[in-house]
């Protein structure tokens, strides 16, 4: 994982800092898949951080709730096999993760595009379910 530690450690500061806004995961490799972007939302549900998937399909949208460790794996496999591009939105900037053809990752910063959080609320249902844990 050391080539994704800014964009992990930016990840975790703008969480901590309460300037999270989303996280978009896009460009696919190979777009007859069918999987077109992934967004990955951050809720506190009964005390405890819950990453929230949308897998965007075609046809269909796939919901998964992840923990801190699962949500790192999912994202970068994600972008290590799937896509090429991540963009972080915080309320202080926003940072883009490029992953070459040759897997190699670089960032950039550029000016933040909300000056607001989006609403908290589930996409799926509002209970919470067991968090997906990372397979071993």
């Amino acid at each position: 994982m050391s080539d994704f530690n800014e964009f992990f450690e930016a990840l975790q500061e703008s969480i901590a800092n309460d300037n999270f806004v989303k996280l978009t995961i896009s460009k696919p490799m190979k777009k007859s898949e069918g999987l077109q972007n992934v967004y990955v939302r951050f809720f506190t549900i009964d005390g405890k951080p819950v990453y929230e998937f949308k897998f965007r399909h075609t046809t269909e949208n796939v919901f998964k709730k992840l923990s801190l460790v699962a949500a790192k794996v999912e994202i970068e496999k994600l972008l290590l096999n799937t896509f090429r591009t991540a963009t972080l939105f915080t309320l202080s900037y926003d940072l883009l993760v490029m992953v070459s053809k040759t897997k190699k990752v670089s960032c950039r910063d550029t000016a933040p595009s909300f000056r607001n959080k989006l609403p908290e609320f589930l996409q799926e249902s509002q209970e919470p379910k067991e968090l997906d844990e990372p397979k071993e």
